[in-house]
């Protein structure tokens, strides 16, 4: 990794813990403080190349990292309108199957 986004890294990698905590009840839910922590490591993902955050975060627990590439998975969604990853394919095919039968239903 470059030297340049060590910071942002360590920054990054605290506001995932953060984030856990809350989603996992070690720490008490403040809906303010958890809208502002989810909102803060969106945006300092948002500075960062996405390589860059998928290569992984050695300050950060395997198990952290899913925060972090949930924040990722929902940038790429905003930005190009589909999912990605290993469950992608699987589903958006769920979503067409629900959106055809919706849109049967409204018809009938």
């Amino acid at each position: 990794m470059p030297h340049r986004f060590d910071g942002r890294r360590l920054y990054i990698a605290d506001l995932a813990r953060r984030q856990h905590a809350m989603e996992s009840a070690r720490e008490a839910m403040h809906a303010l403080t958890y809208r502002v922590v989810s909102r803060s490591l969106r945006q300092a993902l948002a500075g960062l190349p996405a390589p860059t955050a998928l290569a992984g975060f050695p300050e950060l627990p395997m198990h952290l990292m899913a925060v972090v590439v949930e924040a990722l998975e929902t940038r790429h969604f905003e930005d190009h309108g589909r999912l990605f990853g290993a469950s992608a394919a699987h589903s958006k095919a769920q979503a067409s199957a629900l959106l055809g039968r919706l849109q049967r239903a409204a018809g009938a």
